[in-house]
Parts: C-alpha cells; structure tokens; sequence
C-alpha cells in the first residue's frame, strides 16, 4: 500500500497544485471587482475545467477553475437545477447542474455530492449574511421540518440499499450524503463548545443549511446521512422538530470488515485517524487516546461505538427515531420496508416497487460498488472486536454473538414486532 498511496498523493497533490494555478491565472484576468464582492446577489462562475481526481471529488469547488460571469439576483438560488454544494462559516457555494440530469436519482447516483460536482456547469457563492436576510425575509427559516425525513447511519450497514429503495417509489426528493452537512459537521467539531441540545449558537447553522438543501416547502425530501452527521444528533429535534428521523446498524463483524475493505487502502492509517478522531465527542476521544490502537479495525470501531454511543443518549427520552438494523432487512425485506416507510410517511402500496431496487448493487456507479470491493479478503481480527466490546461497555454498548450485535439498541424494529 505504501507504493500506491505514495503514487495516489503525488497525483493528487500535482491536481491540487494545478487547480490553484489555474484559478489564480483566471481571477487575475476575469475575477470579480471589490464592488462585485459587496453585492447582495450570486456571484456566478463559469466552470471551465473540472480537476476531478477521485479521493478529492465532490464538495471542493477549489477543484474547479472557475471564471466569474457576473452578479445575478438572489432568485437565482430558486431555479430547479441549482442546488446547495457546499458551506464554510461565511459564504454558501451553490451548483447548477447540465440539463437533463435527475440528481436525486440515488439509483443511478448513489451519492449526491459525486453528481453534483461532475455535473456542474455554474458555481454561485453567497456571503452567509446576505443568504440569512433572505431566507428570513421569506419565511423559510420558520419551517419545521415536517416534509423532511433523514436516515442516521453507522455506515455500510445498508442505508445505500434502503436509499435506492425509496428514490425508486418516486415519492420523495432524495438526497443522498449532501456534502454540506458535512461541512457543518466539519465547522462544529472544531469549535471549543460541546454539540449538545442546549447549543442555542449552533442551531441556526445547521438550521440554514437543511432549509436550503429542502428548499420546497411543499415537497417530501428524504436524507440519508455520512455516518458522521451522528455528531449533530443533539441537534436536528431542536432546530426542525416536525422532522421524521429513523437510525440505521448492523451488526459491529460484518460493518467493520465492510469498512476494511472499502477504505483502507485509500491512504495510510495516520492520515484517517487525523481526520476523523477529532470528530468524535471529547469523552470518545479521551477513550480512544486512552486505549489506542494503530490499526484500521480499532479505529473504525471506535467511531462505529461513538455512532451508536450518540444513538442511545439521544433517545433515552425520545421513542420517536426508530431504529433498523441490515439484519432485520435480510431477514423480511418486506416486513423491513414496509415498517419504515410506515415510519417516514411514504405509502406501503410503493414497497413492491421499492424493492426492485435490491436486484442490483446500490453503490455500482462509485468507488466503492461490490465489484471493487468484493474481491478484498480483509477480515477485521478477534482482537480488535474484544477490543471494542470493552471499549463499548464504557460507552453504555453492548454486543453479543458471533458477529458482535449491538443487544441493547434501542425502539428497534424486527420482523417479530
């Protein structure tokens, strides 16, 4: 792997550095006046070439060389081929894609901010302040979420799977992994203040960012999540509480051999552990620093644990998010669909329809579809789920059997109930 990832970071970084260079040469000679800037409108942007380069893909419009085109209205924003793409704590960046394609289609685009940024023609960035003004003067901040329903996940446990199953039935807007609750993930984590439920000063970020990825009021959208938007859990109640939110596992073997197998050759262990331990709550972080082991395993189930960890706090007092677990599916597909469509207000007469998404793999179109991965014999080791069954004990997770199931989840759904 050291050869390969070597070669991989090289090219990477050569993409990266030419990408700058570009855009430099290109805002020198078309970039937008002082005067542009201070606008209350979009700032537009031609894209002229896309440094696309699979493990920096989608979510980074510095991958783009962008040429600036002019100041339009904020009406720009309400045009059905633009879509939010990414967010930083002052300025919102936003795509509008080709004509002719349905990026809410997960069965032929399993993950939404891949599509976007292979799709986009124009890039539109709006100062935070100006968005704000404008989604208050609407009145879209006062929604509450009632036409949104969002599916937490520990990943590879299937949510790719149930989230075809649902843009097959036609009766939502899916958006599948939207890169700017990552963002938000990314900006929170960051900050001194623990994410809890009384964090009144975050709440209208991720606030912004869900009214905008829904932008209409009048229409269903379902969001699957990146296992890592389990950190703003203590907050979704609170900011949208008419939100449908359901939460998706599988047992700790099967997931973390998945996780090995998709991911652990895409750079050295060192580089994973930088970017997703510090996005752990503070207490996960003391335990992992506490017990560390260097290896792909114990880091996964440390975040799997830290998952689940949040899972069960958050619905101590809440029986409103339902849980659902990959084994559960295998066991009555339809009993499992049927329930969580019951569950996120989607008609059962759409569970037959529904499930012809399972005929192929959901994940085929990306980096990670079976046949890249299935060829793989990584095996996560005994040790390291002894490890993480201690580990998990801390945590208030308990597991049992062969394949390490989580015994003590809770509201969970199975074909017996």
């Amino acid at each position: 792997m050291g050869l390969s990832f070597l070669l991989t970071a090289t090219k990477a970084a050569v993409f990266v550095l030419l990408s700058r260079i570009s855009q430099l040469l290109v805002t020198i000679l078309f970039g937008p006046s002082n005067s542009d800037k201070k606008s209350n409108g979009v700032l537009c942007y031609d894209v002229l070439c896309d440094w696309k380069f699979f493990a920096l893909q989608g979510g980074d419009p510095s991958l783009f060389t962008l040429k600036f085109t002019g100041v339009k209205d904020l009406t720009w924003l309400d045009r059905d081929d633009v879509t939010l793409y990414h967010v930083t704590e002052k300025e919102f960046f936003f795509v509008r894609s080709k004509s002719g394609v349905d990026i809410h289609d997960a069965g032929k685009h399993p993950f939404l901010y891949v599509v976007k940024h292979d799709t986009a023609v124009e890039v539109g960035t709006v100062a935070r302040e100006v968005i704000v003004d404008y989604l208050r003067g609407s009145g879209r901040m006062d929604r509450d979420g009632s036409n949104i329903s969002i599916l937490h996940n520990i990943g590879r446990c299937g949510s790719t799977l149930v989230t075809s199953m649902v843009s097959k039935t036609k009766q939502c807007h899916v958006l599948s992994e939207p890169i700017a609750l990552m963002d938000v993930v990314n900006i929170l984590t960051n900050k001194e203040r623990a994410i809890t439920r009384d964090a009144v000063e975050y709440f209208h970020l991720l606030k912004e960012v869900l009214v905008l990825l829904t932008p209409d009021p009048d229409k269903k959208y379902f969001i699957k999540t990146h296992s890592q938007i389990i950190y703003l859990l203590p907050l979704f109640h609170q900011v949208m509480p008419g939100m449908k939110e359901a939460y998706m596992h599988r047992a700790m073997r099967p997931t973390v051999t998945s996780m090995l197998r998709a991911f652990s050759d895409m750079g050295p262990f060192w580089i994973m552990e930088k970017i997703f331990i510090p996005q752990m709550p503070k207490n996960v972080q003391k335990l992992w620093l506490e017990n560390r082991v260097a290896e792909f395993g114990n880091s996964i189930i440390i975040m799997t644990l830290a998952n689940i960890h949040l899972y069960l706090n958050e619905t101590k007092d809440r029986n409103d998010m339902k849980s659902f677990s990959y084994e559960s599916l295998v066991a009555d597909k339809y009993a499992f669909c049927k329930s969580l469509f019951q569950e996120l207000g989607i008609g059962v007469e759409h569970v037959d329809l529904a499930l012809t998404a399972m005929e192929k793999d959901s994940q085929k179109n990306s980096v990670i579809s079976k046949a890249k991965t299935g060829a793989s014999k990584v095996e996560v080791t005994e040790e390291a789920l002894e490890w993480g069954k201690t580990i998990g004990r801390t945590l208030g997770v308990e597991m049992d059997g062969h394949d390490y199931r989580i015994s003590n989840i809770q509201h969970s759904w199975n074909s017996q109930t």
